[in-house]
């Protein structure tokens, strides 16, 4: 159900004020997110490598109309380059999460503490965009995801030196592969669908780059399944609080 008028305005009003807390507690519901502890079925929204000119908006006219927020993992090269954007996202009450700074695995995985500044820099161009020095979002993905691979070693050791820093990391759980390949709408929904089957807790990998006009096109029906499947749509601010 829609939530309208002044009710929509104060909803959007209190999640743009809020900062994501670090804590034991917070950590342990991110190390669980996929545990069901409840018969409630909770799809996460997540949208990585953006933003970008062409893709982000059209992306957030749909939230909007369809009352989701989401988490955006952002790229801090990205970010410097389309500053307005995010913030636009941050004040819509969308959470706004780390994907580093290049996403060029060679810079990102040079080394553990390479990683971390990535991290670092993204999260300063996140201030810089939202115009709030105190917003940490606390929550990275490593480009390529947080397993295996030919930087496994230096991942594990970046693992290490996150969680030092308060820093939680999250893979997904689901995905439409709007990544791989030539997809097809088609294609899309049955991999949501494929890789969704059986879970109450998904996190679902999408993306916000320019190329990405498919995935706008599919995000209504992703949601309109999701929905007749029992699901409802929850961002990071309900893990990190």
């Amino acid at each position: 159900m829609k939530i309208n008028g002044e009710a929509e305005e104060n909803q959007n009003e209190a999640s743009k004020n809020r900062l994501p807390v670090y804590s034991d507690e917070a950590k342990n519901r991110m190390d669980n997110i996929y545990v069901a502890d409840s018969e409630e079925k909770i799809a996460y929204l997540t949208f990585d490598d953006g933003p970008s000119s062409k893709i982000t908006p059209q992306i957030l006219e749909i939230l909007e109309r369809e009352n989701i927020k989401a988490t955006f993992f952002v790229l801090g090269s990205r970010v410097e380059l389309l500053p307005d954007l995010v913030k636009q996202e941050y004040e819509a009450g969308h959470y706004i999460a780390n994907h580093g700074y290049s996403h060029v695995y060679t810079s990102v995985y040079a080394s553990p503490n390479s990683v971390f500044d990535e991290y670092n820099t993204t999260e300063k161009a996140i201030q810089n965009a939202i115009g709030n020095e105190n917003y940490s979002s606390h929550i990275f993905r490593f480009p390529g995801g947080s397993e295996g691979g030919k930087y496994a070693n230096v991942k594990n050791e970046a693992k290490g030196i996150l969680e030092q820093n308060n820093i939680c990391y999250i893979n997904w759980n689901a995905l439409t592969n709007d990544a791989v390949g030539k997809p097809t709408k088609e294609s899309l929904v049955a991999d949501l669908k494929s890789t969704a089957n059986g879970k109450n807790r998904i996190v679902v990998l999408m993306h916000d780059t320019g190329t990405k006009q498919l995935t706008v096109d599919t995000l209504p029906e992703v949601i309109e399944y999701l929905r007749s499947e029992g699901y409802v749509f929850k961002n990071f601010y309900d893990i990190m609080y």
